[in-house]
């Protein structure tokens, strides 16, 4: 027991402690909004992409792609989705609130943290699997957000069935993650040495990717937005942080899935709501306080949920 309560501090708190750091420098002063932003920016855009690039480029000769399993995750993704799509607009009236709920419920900042805590967990295999995952995660998302978002939309604002077809196509075709992975998977595939200037370059930026993403979340952390709409916020980030990651790990382990996959499958439910839901929502005119809250709760649950997780999972011998 005591070494999977060491591995699981060992793999949780050291990221969190840099999620705290991030808020005690903007507390002192040190950081401003400004900053976090444009992480935020670069890390999505650049450092991000080039660690997973460099990952899955690095990975010759690995059997990197499992049809099954990313077809579990795809499944399990889609079925969340469709039952909260079921579930929850009976027990709201609001559209607005229905569409923020269910996307904090379902979209996980996978991208950022899951990278992070698959690196913490499992070194490079795990960053190598979790590429593997992420276009098809992240394209789900952003196909669900951009739908969920237009469906329970205002009257006034909602859009018609060719422009809610582009929004979609047009985060898919323009996301970085989802540019960087394809173009890695063709360059693996191609069997094409990185030239040394170029794997520099991006070790570089690659480099940046953690610490940058992590310090923005803790930057962007306010207990003050959790006012109001508390018991909406607490629901959908429990469904987030808890029910969804305890189904979805108790059927893969039924499965048969172990090791790295598990602990993919697990970060891919576990991790809190993805910071883009807070931004889409409010350009989409959805009820984006809730899905402020959402994030921000859900984020703070998470600390102790994914501890939790880890810890059982490793001394279940499950990973």
């Amino acid at each position: 027991m005591l070494d999977s309560f060491i591995f699981a501090v060992n793999t949780v708190f050291p990221i969190f402690i840099i999620v705290i750091l991030g808020g005690l420098l903007k507390k002192i002063g040190l950081l401003h909004d400004p900053f976090f932003a444009d992480s935020e920016k670069l890390v999505f855009k650049a450092a991000l992409p080039s660690m997973l690039f460099l990952n899955i480029t690095s990975a010759k000769g690995s059997a990197v792609f499992d049809g099954k399993y990313i077809l579990f995750c795809v499944t399990g993704t889609v079925l969340s989705f469709v039952l909260l799509c079921v579930t929850v607009p009976p027990l709201l009236r609001d559209n607005a609130r229905r569409g923020a709920f269910i996307q904090g419920a379902y979209r996980s900042n996978f991208a950022i943290l899951g990278t992070a805590l698959a690196e913490s967990m499992f070194g490079q295999p795990g960053v190598v699997q979790i590429a593997m995952v992420m276009p098809f995660a992240i394209s789900l998302y952003n196909f669900f957000a951009v739908l969920i978002l237009s469906v329970f939309a205002p009257t006034d604002k909602k859009l018609t069935k060719s422009q809610i077809a582009k929004n979609i196509g047009r985060n898919i075709a323009t996301n970085p993650l989802i540019i960087a992975v394809v173009l890695a998977v063709i360059w693996l595939a191609a069997d094409i040495p990185i030239p040394t200037i170029m794997s520099k370059s991006l070790n570089y930026l690659s480099g940046a990717t953690t610490v940058l993403s992590l310090l923005a979340l803790g930057g962007n952390f306010r207990f003050s937005s959790l006012k109001g709409r508390l018991h909406l916020a607490v629901l959908s980030a429990a469904i987030k942080t808890v029910v969804l990651p305890a189904v979805a790990v108790g059927v893969a382990i039924a499965v048969g899935y172990r090791g790295v996959e598990l602990g993919i499958i697990y970060i891919l439910f576990s991790g809190p709501t993805a910071v883009s839901s807070y931004i889409m929502a409010k350009n989409m005119k959805s009820d984006y306080e809730l899905a402020g809250q959402i994030l921000l709760l859900s984020t703070f649950m998470c600390v102790f949920t994914i501890f939790i997780g880890v810890f059982l999972l490793k001394y279940a011998g499950l990973i």
